[in-house]
């Protein structure tokens, strides 16, 4: 009887070990007369609708929603390195964090900076006024999901696969016969693997909601694009002036293209000019030597 308890023991470690460690859960249905649930539900079936107790969920209070918050905000200014510092101080200053960031150049000494930045979505408002107090804002979308029954899903599937666990604990701890000991222990391991997939799950939710989603793109330019509607004046002022300045830019390049190529200008300009200079000796012999064929012939 020791060695049956012992080897039960040792069967339970084994499982348990294996079910955290993200063993996949059996498709078989369990119903041994326990009144214990069916086995763990796939993916898809994670998000259809979980239904309490009394057969529906309560309704949700407007301040208890779970909102998933995503900004967008495309802005340029004209002192690239002063607004990127100023706004690393105030997601600092705001209790927020930068989740990536890519920085290149576009252009001829033009930056840029792409950030996709985590806001405390209570200081989300904070931040957009910020940037737009800071930089001039191009564009700015925004989209909330709602997310509260799904979170109240997950929630009540946590409570229920806790309390079968608790059972399943119970019921192994007076099992005397070793096949229902077997069937309570791998009962026990798709329970355990499915409350970890809930629980990762509701900790993503917490994530999201508690702090909003900013994707910043932030442009250097020398000229800021006007917001409102140029008038037909502004648009020629404004053609005048940037054709002025493609001229001016463009005669830059011209000089600063010219000053590259000055070393092979002094390599190959000799070289031409020797070549072209053995071609015309050439040809003024081969035409002394024409005329002279001319004169004498009879």
């Amino acid at each position: 009887m020791k060695i049956a308890r012992f080897f039960s023991l040792f069967l339970v470690l084994c499982l348990l070990l294996t079910a955290c460690g993200g063993a996949a859960s059996t498709d078989a249905e369990f119903d041994n007369g326990y009144g214990m649930e069916s086995p763990a539900e796939t993916g898809a079936a994670m998000d259809a609708e979980l239904k309490t107790e009394s057969g529906t969920l309560s309704p949700v209070a407007d301040t208890d929603r779970k909102l998933i918050k995503t900004v967008s905000i495309r802005a340029e200014t004209e002192h690239y390195d002063d607004l990127i510092t100023a706004l690393d101080s105030k997601i600092a200053a705001l209790g927020g964090y930068t989740e990536n960031r890519q920085t290149g150049t576009a252009g001829r000494d033009r930056r840029y900076s792409t950030m996709t930045v985590r806001i405390p979505a209570q200081s989300l408002g904070d931040f957009m006024a910020h940037v737009s107090d800071s930089a001039n804002v191009l564009h700015t979308s925004e989209q909330t999901v709602d997310v509260t029954l799904q979170y109240s899903d997950t929630e009540a599937k946590i409570t229920s696969l806790k309390t079968e666990q608790t059972r399943l604990l119970e019921l192994l701890a007076s099992a005397n016969n070793l096949s229902e000991i077997l069937e309570i222990e791998s009962r026990l391991s798709d329970v355990t693997y499915e409350l970890e997939r809930y629980e990762s799950r509701r900790r993503s939710y917490d994530n999201q909601i508690t702090y909003a989603t900013v994707e910043l793109s932030i442009e250097e330019v020398k000229t800021l694009t006007p917001v409102e509607e140029p008038t037909v004046w502004q648009r020629i002022c404004t053609g005048f002036m940037e054709s002025l300045k493609g001229a001016f830019d463009g005669l830059v390049d011209f000089f600063v293209w010219l000053i590259v190529i000055l070393p092979y200008l002094a390599v190959w300009i000799p070289i031409i000019a020797l070549i072209c200079f053995l071609i015309g000796k050439l040809r003024r012999i081969l035409q002394s030597r024409k005329q002279n064929r001319t004169t004498d012939t009879p």
